[in-house]
C-alpha cells in the first residue's frame, strides 16, 4: 500500500509519501517544492505516486540533501520529466556515482536507487527567483548530508538531522560525535520552521531539535563512562538497558541496530578522543 499526503505551509509545499509491503506505512518521506526548487525525490517503491503528485509543479531544479535511498529513488525520472538541473553537495555527487548496497530491511521499506553521475555539486548558496539558500553541511547521518537554510524566512530543509527527539536504532558508520556536532551548528541559527524529511516542525521546531540535542549528548555520555571503564559494546548495551529490535536488525543484516548507536559512540572515542 502506497498512501500520499501533503501539507502547505507558507510559500512550501510538503508532500509525503509511504509504502508498505501489508496495511499502513509506519514509516513516511516528505520530498519539498518552493519556488521552482525540488527537495529531494523519495523511495522508489511510491515512485508512481511521486511522479503523478509533481507531474503539475513547475520544478526547474533540484537539490539533493544526501545519497540514501529515501532521498534518492528517483532522480532520473523526475529530471527526465522536468528536463532540469540536479544539484547536491560534492561529497553527495562523488557517492551517487556508484552508491553503497542497501539492507533487504531499506529494499523492502524504501527501495533502491540507481547511479547517477549527473548531480551538479555545489557548496555554498541555491538561488531561486525568490529565495537564497545556505548550504550547511550536517555530516553524522551520513557525511554528505546538507542543509538549506533560508535566513529570510527562517525556513531549515534539515534533511535526517531531526526525525525525531530521540533515535531508534543507527546504521552502520554513522558517528554520533558528528551529529552532535552538526545539530550545535544548526542550532546556532535563527530558524522557526524546520521541514525535516520524515517528521516536519512547523511550530517550536528549535525546541525539539534542542531535544534530540539533550538525548544524544545524554547517550554519548553515558557510553563513554563506561567504555572508560572498560565496558564492552555487549557490556555497556546491558548495562543501559537498551533493547534491541531484533526483527529490523535480522532484516538488515545488523546494518540497522540499537548496538550501532554503542558502536558509535566508542568509534567516535577511539578516533578522537
Amino acid at each position: 500500500m502506497v498512501i500520499t499526503e501533503s501539507l502547505k505551509h507558507q510559500e512550501v509545499l510538503g508532500l509525503k509519501f509511504g509504502y508498505a509491503p501489508i496495511g499502513r506505512p509506519q514509516l513516511w518521506v516528505y520530498i519539498y517544492f518552493i519556488d521552482g526548487l525540488l527537495i529531494d525525490t523519495g523511495q522508489r517503491r511510491a515512485s508512481k505516486q511521486i511522479l503523478e503528485n509533481t507531474e503539475n509543479l513547475a520544478v526547474d531544479q533540484i537539490f539533493i540533501t544526501h545519497h540514501h535511498e529515501d532521498h534518492t529513488g528517483n532522480i532520473r525520472a523526475m529530471q527526465e520529466k522536468h528536463s532540469c538541473e540536479v544539484f547536491g553537495s560534492e561529497k553527495c555527487s562523488q557517492i551517487m556515482k556508484n552508491p553503497p548496497g542497501i539492507s533487504t530491511a531499506q529494499w523492502l521499506v524504501w527501495g533502491n536507487r540507481d547511479a547517477y553521475d549527473h548531480i551538479q555539486p555545489i557548496s555554498e548558496t541555491l538561488k531561486t527567483n525568490k529565495h537564497h539558500f545556505q548550504i550547511i553541511p550536517i555530516p553524522g547521518h551520513s557525511p554528505d548530508m546538507v542543509a538549506l537554510y533560508e535566513p529570510q524566512q527562517k525556513w531549515l530543509f534539515s534533511a535526517d538531522l531531526f526525525i525525531n527527539s530521540y533515535i531508534g536504532y543507527f546504521l552502520e558508520g554513522e558517528s554520533m560525535r558528528d551529529q552532535i556536532e552538526s545539530t550545535k551548528r544548526i542550532l546556532e541559527l535563527d530558524f522557526d520552521i524546520m521541514f525535516c524529511a520524515h517528521n516536519p516542525q512547523l511550530t517550536d521546531a528549535k525546541s525539539s531539535l534542542k531535544r534530540k540535542m539533550d538525548f544524544l549528548e545524554s547517550f554519548f555520555e553515558q557510553v563513554a563512562t563506561l567504555h572508560n571503564k572498560g565496558y564492552s559494546d555487549r557490556q555497556i548495551f546491558k548495562s543501559l538497558k537498551l533493547k534491541e529490535d531484533h526483527f529490523v536488525k535480522f532484516l538488515s543484516g545488523g546494518q540497522l541496530s540499537k548496538i550501532n548507536m554503542v558502536r558509535s559512540v566508542v568509534s567516535d572515542i577511539e578516533r578522537k578522543p
